[in-house]
């Protein structure tokens, strides 16, 4: 998968954006490093969080008819996102970078202890309610009752340790719950943690190592997007557009 990257040291020299925009592979850390033709070097940092990251590598292997790797991308990014939701809300309630890292040090490696890590962060910060979760919950199949129709907890263990190939329907269907859940948490967290949210994210940016500039895309799930489509259906006809590049028009800025 690609970004497409300009420097914005041409830009500041130029005056406008600079016509050579760079190619290059996503990374695992965000960062990226290159040199243009005039000899700038450059650090750029991806400002999105991996959660929404993964969910379009999600998206796009669904648009390729990758199915598999859609839904362990889903997978991973519903996880990604329960830890983005627990440093929020432990933010909100005052807790250190440092003391946040060694606690999740004890579970990063063990997804059940995660769950159970963002259960009772949601109870703690709504005290009167039912943390939302969907491993029990089973999406609408056509031609297939929901008696036989397997929870998501259940079908991504399918997926993902016995083998399963999944069909296309059945991907989208999975994936579309992946994406309300994800959004249902966001809009929350914007109504009741929004200050909160912003910290997290300046907290993340000031977390890389040294870059010279930042930059945003586009995602199907996005923390700054809003009138989001309701169905990952709609959403996709979206990224459609945009496959193959991934972003038509990247948004970069220099760091102070």
């Amino acid at each position: 998968m690609k970004l497409r990257i300009i420097c914005m040291q041409c830009f500041q020299d130029q005056g406008h954006p600079s016509n050579q925009v760079h190619t290059v592979e996503i990374q695992d850390d965000n960062i990226y490093s290159l040199t243009c033709d005039h000899g700038h070097k450059t650090r750029t940092v991806l400002q999105q969080q991996k959660f929404e990251i993964l969910f379009d590598l999600g998206a796009m292997a669904l648009l390729d008819g990758y199915h598999r790797e859609a839904v362990t991308s889903f997978a991973a990014s519903l996880e990604r996102f329960y830890e983005f939701y627990i440093r929020v809300i432990t933010i909100k309630f005052k807790i250190e970078k440092d003391k946040f890292d060694k606690a999740w040090s004890h579970i990063a490696a063990q997804s059940e202890r995660q769950l159970g890590a963002y259960i009772f962060t949601y109870l703690l910060d709504h005290p009167t309610s039912e943390t939302p979760i969907i491993d029990n919950e089973k999406p609408e199949l056509v031609g297939t009752s929901k008696s036989k129709t397997k929870t998501w907890k259940d079908f991504r263990n399918a997926v993902v340790h016995k083998g399963y190939i999944p069909s296309s329907s059945e991907t989208l269907a999975y994936g579309d719950m992946v994406y309300n859940h994800i959004y249902y948490l966001i809009n929350e967290l914007k109504h009741n943690s929004s200050e909160f949210i912003g910290k997290a994210t300046v907290e993340y940016m000031t977390s890389v190592p040294p870059v010279s500039q930042s930059m945003a895309i586009s995602t199907l799930i996005s923390l700054i997007g809003d009138n989001q489509p309701v169905r990952l259906q709609d959403a996709l006809k979206i990224l459609q557009g945009e496959h193959g590049t991934w972003v038509s028009t990247p948004i970069t800025r220099l760091l102070d």
